[in-house]
C-alpha cells in the first residue's frame, strides 16, 4: 500500500491536492479536519471533545486524534493507498502511524509532500475559505493566527529527523493548483 503525507500549515492547499490525488489514483483521502468536523456535525462524544480544541485554534490531543485515525485506517486496509491530509501533526503521531502501518503490514510511509507558503498568503486564503465554507475556525482572525502560530510552534519541525530526509519533497504552495497537482502526480508516478 502507498502512504502519502501532505504536510503544511492550515490553508496551504493540502485538502485540495488530496482530493485531486485521491481521484486520480484511486487512493483513500484521510483528513483529520474533515473527520473531526463530521464527528462534530453528528454530535458524537469525539466531536464534542474535538470541538473545544478546534474552537480555540489548538491541536486536538494526540490520543484523541490517533484513536480516531486508527479507526479510519482499519476500514481501509485493503485499499491501494492512503493520503494523510493534516496528519501526523506531532512526533508522537508519526510513531503511532508507523506502528499502525506496521501492525497491519501495510508497508511504510512512502513520500511526504511539504507545502511552504508565506504567512500573509496563508491568512488571506483561510479567511477567504472561511467566508465560502462558513467554517468558524477560518473566519475568526484571532483563531486563524492562533492556528498558524500553533503549527509553527508544534508541527513545522516534526519531520526534521534524518530518517525522513529521503522521503520529503518540498513544494511551493503559492503556485497554481494545476501546477502543484502536476508536480505531485509526477512524483507519485515515480513511486508506483
Amino acid at each position: 500500500m502507498t502512504h502519502i503525507i501532505l504536510f503544511g500549515p492550515p490553508g496551504c492547499g493540502k485538502g485540495t491536492q488530496a482530493r485531486i490525488i485521491a481521484n486520480k489514483f484511486g487512493f483513500i483521502h484521510l483528513s483529520t479536519g474533515m473527520i473531526f468536523r463530521n464527528h462534530i456535525k453528528n454530535k458524537t462524544s469525539l466531536g464534542t471533545l474535538a470541538r473545544e480544541f478546534l474552537n480555540q485554534g489548538t491541536l486536538v490531543p494526540d490520543k484523541i486524534t490517533t484513536n480516531m485515525l486508527n479507526m479510519e485506517i482499519k476500514k481501509h486496509v485493503q485499499s491501494k493507498g492512503i493520503i494523510y491530509d493534516g496528519y501526523p501533526r506531532t512526533k508522537n503521531q508519526i510513531f503511532s502511524l508507523e506502528k499502525m502501518i506496521d501492525q497491519f503490514s501495510l508497508g511504510s510511509i512512502n513520500i511526504i509532500f511539504s507545502f511552504h507558503i508565506k504567512k500573509n498568503l496563508l491568512i488571506n486564503r483561510l479567511i477567504k475559505r472561511g467566508k465560502i465554507s462558513k467554517r468558524n475556525d477560518d473566519t475568526d482572525m484571532i483563531i486563524v493566527k492562533k492556528r498558524i502560530e500553533e503549527y509553527n510552534k508544534k508541527t513545522a519541525f516534526i519531520w526534521n529527523d534524518c530518517k525522513w530526509k529521503k522521503n520529503i519533497v518540498k513544494l511551493n504552495a503559492s503556485y497554481s493548483r494545476k501546477k502543484i497537482s502536476h508536480f505531485i502526480e509526477k512524483k507519485i508516478m515515480n513511486l508506483l
